[in-house]
């Protein structure tokens, strides 16, 4: 058998067993999908099992996105983070006096202000809130929490952003700080204090 031969039969080879491998798994795939669905029809629990936890429920990719980097991956690329971090990073806040204010509180601050990162956390918003200036982040320590009166710089969403980092500067000489865990409102007064 020449050389050419043995290898066009075993280049058709290569192929008929690729065609086969992706028949089977569009069917396996198929198959399990059809289960699905005939499980959802017949069986309510099962329905509203899957609505509640697929719908309803507020994930915390912030701390999916720490455990992906501490067991995986770091999916920060260092050399694209435009973010400075800042050098003293046990200094997070520096205010003068504290207001209340909607749901969180208002800070005294300096004028153009440096906002930094209470925690690491991932963004999930940058934009106007409310008439607000604002980011949100989702921390790694499963809070949310709005940074308001600031204007964000080199940030976007779904930054993963570490803590101590600036992500901005504050309009005037307030900065306005709300925490949330699971869509209710927190104390700001834990968390203020550094």
């Amino acid at each position: 058998m020449k050389i050419e031969d043995y290898l066009k039969s075993n280049s058709n080879n290569s192929i008929k067993t690729y065609i086969n491998k992706l028949i089977k798994r569009v069917l396996l795939t198929t198959i399990v999908i059809l289960s699905v669905l005939i499980v959802c029809n017949l069986n309510k629990n099962f329905k509203a099992f899957i609505n509640e936890n697929v719908y309803e429920t507020n994930y915390n990719f912030s701390k999916i996105n720490t455990l992906y980097k501490k067991y995986f991956l770091d999916i920060k690329n260092n050399a694209e983070d435009k973010v400075t971090n800042l050098v003293n990073k046990n200094n997070i806040l520096d205010y003068t006096e504290t207001k209340e204010y909607k749901d969180g509180v208002l800070l005294s601050v300096s004028d153009k202000y440096p906002v930094k990162m209470l925690e690491s956390g991932l963004i999930v918003f940058v934009g106007n809130r409310e008439g607000i200036n604002s980011v949100i982040v989702q921390q790694s320590n499963g809070i949310d929490v709005i940074y308001g009166n600031i204007d964000a710089k080199d940030i976007k969403v779904y930054d993963y952003i570490e803590k101590g980092t600036i992500i901005g500067e504050t309009i005037e000489n307030e900065l306005y700080l709300a925490f949330y865990k699971d869509r209710k409102v927190l104390s700001y007064e834990p968390y203020i204090k550094y």
